[in-house]
């Protein structure tokens, strides 16, 4: 993977897509949890956890994936 898909909600990514996301690059959901902290998230009218996309660049940068450009602001 070479950057991160387009959110599939228009506040960012549902849950499901995060999991797509992780296996995708062989990242599990404990060691995603780890590197994401606390953050604030969304829930989207059908009750899914919308993570916010600079939550998810910032916690996959942490784990070595730089795929947004959260990276660039250092």
């Amino acid at each position: 993977m070479t950057s991160l898909p387009k959110p599939k909600h228009r506040l960012g990514y549902p849950i499901s897509q995060v999991k797509d996301i992780l296996k995708k690059l062989n990242i599990s959901m404990e060691r995603f949890d780890d590197a994401f902290g606390v953050n604030t998230c969304a829930i989207s009218k059908k009750g899914e956890i919308i993570y916010y996309k600079i939550d998810i660049e910032r916690a996959l940068w942490k784990l070595g994936h730089k795929l947004g450009k959260y990276h660039l602001w250092d």
